[in-house]
This record gives structure tokens, C-alpha cells and sequence, in this order.
């Protein structure tokens, strides 16, 4: 008999070879300086300042929009109102409750169609994801994270071909309960919209988005663009969900459907804290980030620079802790002494 003090073990292709293999070999590249250039144009030309007043976030339910709940306004990162939204009345969180714990994914493999929803979001939308990311959450992490993420997706389409291939082959059983999807308010569009939702989407698992306090949103916008894209290629809408609910409302939520996976990215104390409540969570949480090399190269003090400086370290993708022998303060002091500080990402 199992302990009730027993701990999940998670150790599928942990160290293996065919885990290994999903790395490397033949990477995308990206225009940096194009991604930039169209999320510019977007914002002066295209973005509409009022859209975000006039069209809320609501909540979407098997494609449709709940609109009887109560208004608010949102908030970007800097707490400054930046549009309004409706949060789901009772009935209307009775209506998710019931179409979270009743639905079944009709699908078991949509990876071709999903990589065709990829390749548009990268580029017909790109501008679009990052142009709402940039004005939700007022800096360039939009553009880092797109060309993160462009080559991040090859890796993770390998590792769902192993996945399915395993299904396939009768080794494992791929559970398509519903993925719940807590967002991160700076890289949302390579972690959320691309890690958890579709990276899941492709392997039949529906997903629910949760609203977030702050910067929800961009998340909002990507999710509804997603769901139009569901529908282009033939997918039924009620695979994604978005819930725009208070606090409270988010617990009950989750809290009607236990078996279901849940992925954020917070704080550890955070994530300590929804494990205790969901013990099925996955989550990555905050650094340090740590480089560890055997020796100060060309090289390294240059990736050092770069990662230490990047938003001036105000996100996840920032170093903070290097690990190098005999290195000193003057080494860290030539090494930084000639970065360049730019006010604006426009």
C-alpha cells in the first residue's frame, strides 16, 4: 500500500538518449532587427489605443464570448488602467465548471494543424504578439521571446513526436484531461501561448487560460486570436478556454477539476503555495540564473555582458550568478564598462 506521504516521481526520458537528440542539429535562425521593425509598425499604424476599452476580456467558452459579468479595468505592469474586463458572473462560472468537467477532447493527435497555427502566429501575427505584449507590459521582452521561441518550438516538436510515438507504441498514456494554464506577464507568448497551450493542443489535450491581476491583456488577445485560428483549420473551439474571473472564482475553478495538470511560472514561495492546493503542478520558478564555465574566454565575459544586461536584468532571461575560478572584481568591472544603455525599445 502507498504511503500517503509518497512523493510523484517523474523520470520519463530523463537522461536518455532520445531526449538528448531533441537538441541541436540544424536550429532556426531570426531577423532581430525585422521582428522589431514590423512590432513598431503595428504599434504606430495598426494598434488601437481604445480596443482594449471597447472589446474587454471576457471569458470564452466552446468559442463564445460570456459578456453578463461585471466591468472592471486591467492594469499593465506598471499598475496603470490600460482597458477594461468582465469578470464572469456565478452563471457563467457555473457554465465553465461544467464544460471543464464534462468535456472530452474528441482529438488525439493535431500536431500538423498546430504547426500550421504556429507557423501563421509567427508570422502573419508576430507583430501583433508583440506589439500587445509591449504595451501591456511596457518593455522589449516581446521580441526577445519570439526569437527564444522560434527556436525553443523545434525542440519541443521533437519531444512531442517521442510523446506520441510512445502512445503509440503502447509504452505510456497520454491523460487529456484539461491543461490549466496560469500566464506570466513577460513571456507569455513563448512560455503560454506556444509552451503550454500549444504544445498540449497538439496532443489533444484541451487547455483553460486563467486572467491574471495584471497585464492579462495580451494573454487574452493571443488566446482569442488562437481560438478564430481553431476554428480556420477545423478544430473545435471548446478545446481552449479562457476564464475571466476574480481570485475567488480562479480556485473554485481549479478546484473542480483536481486530476487536471496545472503550469505556471511564479516565485517559489507561489508555486509552493498552489502546489499545497493542486499537488499536480508543474511550474518554473524564479532563478537564480547561473552560468558555470572553467574559464573567463573572449567568449564567455562577452555572453556574460549580454545576459547580465539584457532589460537591465529586470526579467527571468537575465544572469545573476556567474561561476568562474580566479575570477575579480576588475575582471567584472572590464567586462561591463563599455555596455551601452538604451532608453527606449522604440
Amino acid at each position: 500500500r502507498r504511503s500517503s506521504t509518497s512523493q510523484q516521481q517523474r523520470q520519463y526520458n530523463f537522461a536518455s538518449h532520445s531526449y538528448a537528440s531533441c537538441f541541436g542539429n540544424s536550429m532556426p535562425t531570426t531577423n532581430v532587427t525585422e521582428l522589431r521593425q514590423l512590432a513598431i509598425t503595428y504599434l504606430e499604424h495598426k494598434f488601437e489605443d481604445q480596443l482594449w476599452y471597447r472589446e474587454p476580456v471576457v471569458t470564452l467558452v466552446q468559442g463564445c464570448k460570456l459578456r453578463n459579468g461585471a466591468l472592471h479595468t486591467t492594469v499593465d505592469a506598471f499598475g496603470r488602467v490600460n482597458g477594461q474586463i468582465l469578470f464572469a458572473n456565478p452563471s457563467e462560472v457555473k457554465e465553465l465548471v461544467h464544460h471543464l468537467t464534462t468535456y472530452q477532447s474528441p482529438y488525439v493527435d493535431l500536431r500538423e494543424k498546430l504547426a500550421c497555427i504556429e507557423e501563421e502566429l509567427l508570422t502573419t501575427h508576430v507583430a501583433f504578439l508583440i506589439g500587445n505584449q509591449a504595451m501591456d507590459f511596457v518593455k522589449q521582452d516581446g521580441v526577445t521571446e519570439i526569437e527564444e521561441s522560434i527556436q525553443a518550438n523545434v525542440v519541443e516538436r521533437r519531444m512531442n513526436d517521442l510523446l506520441i510515438s510512445d502512445e503509440f507504441a503502447g509504452k505510456i498514456k497520454i491523460n487529456r484531461n484539461v491543461a490549466i494554464v496560469g500566464c506570466v506577464s513577460n513571456f507569455s507568448n513563448f512560455l503560454d501561448l506556444f509552451r503550454k497551450t500549444i504544445r498540449n493542443l497538439s496532443l489533444g489535450v484541451p487547455c483553460l487560460v486563467l486572467s491574471r491581476s495584471n497585464t492579462t491583456q495580451h494573454m487574452y488577445r493571443w488566446t482569442e486570436l488562437l481560438v478564430q485560428l481553431l476554428q480556420k483549420y477545423d478544430i473545435d473551439p471548446a478545446m481552449l478556454t479562457f476564464a475571466s474571473c476574480n481570485l475567488d472564482d480562479i480556485k473554485t475553478i481549479i478546484a473542480s477539476i483536481p486530476d487536471s495538470p496545472m503550469y505556471i511560472t511564479c516565485s517559489r514561495s507561489l508555486a509552493k503555495s498552489i502546489k499545497t492546493n493542486h499537488p499536480n503542478t508543474i511550474s518554473s520558478t524564479g532563478g537564480p540564473n547561473t552560468l558555470v564555465a572553467t574559464n573567463l574566454t573572449p567568449q564567455v565575459s562577452e555572453a556574460i555582458r549580454v545576459s547580465a544586461t539584457i532589460e537591465n536584468s529586470g526579467q527571468c532571461t537575465a544572469l545573476r550568478l556567474a561561476v568562474i575560478p580566479n575570477a575579480t572584481e576588475d575582471d567584472v568591472v572590464r567586462i561591463l564598462e563599455d555596455t551601452v544603455a538604451t532608453s527606449s525599445a522604440l
